[in-house]
């Protein structure tokens, strides 16, 4: 086995500008749409969002949703148009995320030489989405795909024995989500979501598997609340 030392979870400043211009562009896109959306020609619509994702990673040494993590960004909506579905309509959402996920547990693991382990990742997300739209002032509900780069990452396994153990994560990660949005009022929503890694996030290492499975996965289950200008 081998032993690395903590290494920081800073945000780079690339990566920071990055989340900065994709953000202002999503703003930039809402407001031009603002005062000119009309449902029945299927404009854009957007808005912002902020909440926390409860995680854990299948495979690694522990179970259970017990890493709190933020998650914020911006989403726009563009819906299909001429295509009629039920009442409503299809529509694409996009969205750019700071996306906080990870694992958490004490006690025995996997093998009983294990004290804790902790992993922190926070990523910059591109979700993408086919909803059921019915305008920016209706629940929406939505499942898609998301790419996800790994902007900071931190974990440690510590062993009975005090050593501290650590292993590298892929820095994509491509994922299934699912998310339902309920419109509460006033353009707010409450936005539930599931997401899981449809790939490893784990690079492949020979002692990983004393500590888990050789492939680990995101599984995530977030809240979000949501706000949608109404540009009609």
């Amino acid at each position: 086995m081998f032993t690395i030392s903590r290494f920081s979870v800073e945000i780079s400043p690339k990566v920071r500008k990055i989340l900065s211009i994709a953000l202002i562009s999503l703003w930039t896109s809402a407001y031009d749409a603002w005062a000119q959306y009309d449902y029945t020609q299927a404009q854009w619509t957007g808005g912002l969002m902020a909440g926390a994702n409860v995680s854990q990673v299948d495979g690694d040494g522990y179970k259970g949703y017990n890493k709190l993590s933020p998650a914020l960004g911006g989403i726009i909506y563009i819906p299909v148009p001429d295509f009629e579905f039920g009442q409503g309509c299809l529509a694409w959402s996009m969205e750019v995320l700071y996306s906080g996920k990870g694992a958490s547990g004490t006690g025995s693991g996997t093998g009983s030489f294990m004290q804790s382990q902790d992993i922190r990742l926070t990523y910059a997300e591109l979700p993408l989405q086919l909803n059921y739209w019915r305008g920016p002032r209706k629940s929406i509900y939505g499942a898609g795909l998301a790419i996800s780069y790994l902007a900071a990452s931190e974990e440690k396994i510590v062993t009975h024995s005090g050593q501290l153990y650590q292993f590298p994560f892929r820095k994509i990660d491509l994922s299934f989500l699912a998310t339902a949005s309920f419109h509460i009022g006033a353009g707010f929503f409450i936005a539930p979501r599931f997401q899981y890694s449809l790939l490893s996030i784990r690079k492949k290492h020979q002692d990983l598997t004393a500590f888990g499975r050789a492939e680990q996965f995101n599984n995530v289950v977030g809240l979000k609340l949501m706000y949608l200008f109404d540009t009609r």
